[in-house]
Formats: structure tokens, sequence, C-alpha cells
């Protein structure tokens, strides 16, 4: 890959996003992260987590580690997943959710829900919030099919 992200194999406002459930049950997720990845150098992680937070495919940007260690990833991923499903009790009466935009100190990152799975995203934390909301909307557009 050119961006030297290391992708792994491991175990609704407006009309254009309405199709994250379609677009999860046919999208090639390496892809995916790849094209992510490629949207901007301060991304450091993108994967695709299933219902339970096990990764199903991503990692880390070649040349990085992690600010983590992998105990508490596992956590955090769980963590995640367990959100989402939080979230959902409220699809009903506030919609369901777009992403989630969480900025730490140390790194920033989005949460796209994919029907079953979700979309992990992490970025440096120099990003100004207004460039992690555009870059987020970028996602919805590949998520949504609306950009290659």
């Amino acid at each position: 890959m050119t961006n030297g992200a290391s992708i792994s194999r491991k175990h609704p406002k407006s009309q254009k996003h309405n199709k994250l459930f379609l677009f999860s049950q046919s999208m090639d997720y390496s892809k995916l992260c790849e094209s992510i990845f490629n949207l901007n150098s301060d991304i450091r992680y993108v994967a695709v987590i299933d219902d339970t937070g096990l990764p199903v495919v991503g990692g880390m940007r070649g040349g990085l580690d992690s600010i983590m260690d992998e105990n508490n990833e596992e956590l955090y991923l769980t963590h995640t997943a367990l959100r989402k499903s939080m979230r959902e009790r409220f699809d009903d009466t506030m919609g369901k959710a777009r992403f989630v935009y969480v900025e730490r100190e140390k790194l920033s990152l989005l949460t796209f829900y994919l029907d079953k799975k979700m979309l992990l995203i992490t970025l440096e934390p120099n990003l100004e919030s207004q460039n992690v909301i555009d870059l987020a909307e970028d996602i919805l557009d590949i998520v949504s099919g609306n950009k290659a």
C-alpha cells in the first residue's frame, strides 16, 4: 500500500448516508481502510470491528505505535461496541447516529456504525475540529458509495 498503512485481517442525517446497511453487507473492508488512510496523513488507525468489539480488519498506519497496550485496546474496543448498543436504544426517538467524534488530549476518535459492524478511526490530536468533521463527511461519502 502506498500510504504505509498496515491492514491486517482479524477475527443518517441525509439521504446519501442511509446506505450504510447495504454498504456493510457488500464492501471490501480492507479497501475501505486503505481508502480512509489515503484521505489524511494524520489518520493513525483504521479498523472495522464487530458488534462484540473484535477487530475484523485494519490496524495502525505503518511506522506508528499504538499509545495503548494490547489489554487496554481490547477493553476500549469492547466498550465501543457496548456504547453502540446503548446509542441504538434511542434510534427511534432521536434518529440513528451518523458518527461519533471524541477529542482527547493525545488523539481524536471517529466511530461510524455499519449495521452490525463499526468503523473506528483515530487521528493525531493536532487536527482542528472542523477539519475532523469535514473528514467525517468524506468518510460518510465513501461508506455510502458516493465517493471512490
